[in-house]
């Protein structure tokens, strides 16, 4: 990619660092003051830095899922990818584990978190899969940098058994809460791994094309194949989602428990049936039937994207409203951790672009690769 083309993506970089100035400032504040700017109480403990730290990590181990499939899983088609989706993933995953730390209201609580584990814990578990997940995945990208295709290799097997435990370990968090009825229960660590799989590939289905359309660049043949194969993909696991989303419907019913009521024609029932269903689900799944052009695939990704986030909001937030005892309690965020989360994403953008001008995250090199038309070329725009 050329320092001309680069420029394109002055003004992408210039928002960004706005964003991230105004989200530094909120964890200053909240490094300052503690949990008390932020919307948790004690019936609520879990606010949305929790869904939005679910969310990025769902989507960094998703992204990092399709990056094994070349190296480790034998598709070599997917090789084209597979360095911008290693990328990204670490650009995603080291704001999410700030997200977090964020919600901790003192970062020396995370000093306490690793010296004292308890073994016990599935959190800990959690943070200490992490830890060492974010160091391989550092790893594999520098052997993929340096072209050691043996420790690739052996880094991505690692990687994708890493991918699997560490988002499933998250999902465990919430599956062993036996008075949560919206959390328990295995299926949850399930469908945190379909969550992965299906966040990641809109990730990086968006980035990818995005890229290309600010470089004003076109797709090669045979990366637009790809993407096309990980857009009939995504729409398999969406409508794998839809059935799970029934079969949790169902449970609830049989087990009387207040969130069914919540979900289907309560508190997040608009936002239920209207942005996680129809939105998230059902339209990407039409939009990706076929002529899954770049345009479609950005598209299907954001409303993918838009459901997933709402879905983890129902999903954390609704879960803790239901109380055992008493009324059901209320959460309302602040701007505080929406600036947080904001700060986040416009870090993961910053630390994605940084690596778009400083590596060549195509198989081959952006400039190397060779243009291969289609019977009907398809130029980002």
């Amino acid at each position: 990619m050329t320092a001309k083309q680069l420029t394109k993506g002055l003004p992408v970089v210039i928002l960004a660092s706005i964003v991230l100035a105004i989200g530094i400032f909120s964890m200053g504040n909240t490094i300052v003051q503690g949990q008390v700017v932020f919307g948790s109480t004690d019936q609520v403990p879990w606010n949305i830095l929790i869904v939005a730290y679910v969310f990025l990590a769902l989507a960094a181990s998703g992204m990092c899922l399709v990056s094994t499939f070349g190296h480790a899983l034998g598709f070599k088609r997917f090789e084209i990818i597979s360095k911008r989706s290693l990328y990204l993933a670490i650009s995603v995953l080291l704001p999410a584990l700030l997200v977090l730390a964020m919600d901790l209201g003192r970062l020396d609580r995370v000093f306490y978190f690793i010296t004292s584990p308890n073994l016990q814990a599935p959190m800990w578990w959690m943070g200490a899969t992490y830890g060492i997940y974010v160091v391989v995945l550092l790893f594999e990208f520098f052997s993929v940098q340096t072209g050691n295709e043996k420790a690739v290799k052996v880094a991505s097997y690692i990687t994708l058994c890493g991918a699997v435990a560490a988002t499933s370990i998250l999902g465990g968090i919430f599956a062993v809460v036996i008075q949560r009825p919206l959390w328990f229960g295995g299926a949850t660590s399930v469908y945190f791994v379909l969550s992965a799989l299906i966040t990641g590939i809109a990730t990086l289905l968006i980035a990818t094309v995005l890229t290309y359309k600010v470089a004003k660049d076109e797709v090669n043949f045979q990366l637009q194949e790809v993407l096309s194969y990980l857009g009939k993909a995504m729409a398999i696991l969406l409508a794998v989602a839809l059935g799970f989303h029934a079969w949790r419907l169902i449970t609830l019913f049989y087990v009387g428990s207040e969130n069914f009521t919540m979900i289907l024609n309560g508190t997040y029932s608009v936002a239920f049936w209207g942005v996680v269903i129809a939105l998230g689900l059902v339209i990407p799944i039409f939009m990706l039937m076929k002529n899954r052009t770049p345009g479609k695939l950005v598209l299907a990704g954001l409303l993918v994207l838009v459901g997933m986030f709402v879905d983890k909001y129902i999903m954390v937030i609704g879960g803790q409203l239901v109380q055992p005892y008493g009324e059901v309690a209320i959460y309302t965020s602040t701007f505080t951790e929406w600036a947080i989360i904001a700060g986040g994403i416009a870090a993961a953008v910053l630390i994605y672009m940084f690596g778009v001008k400083k590596f060549s995250l195509d198989a081959y090199g952006h400039e190397d690769t060779k243009v291969i038309r289609s019977a009907n070329p398809s130029k980002i725009g």
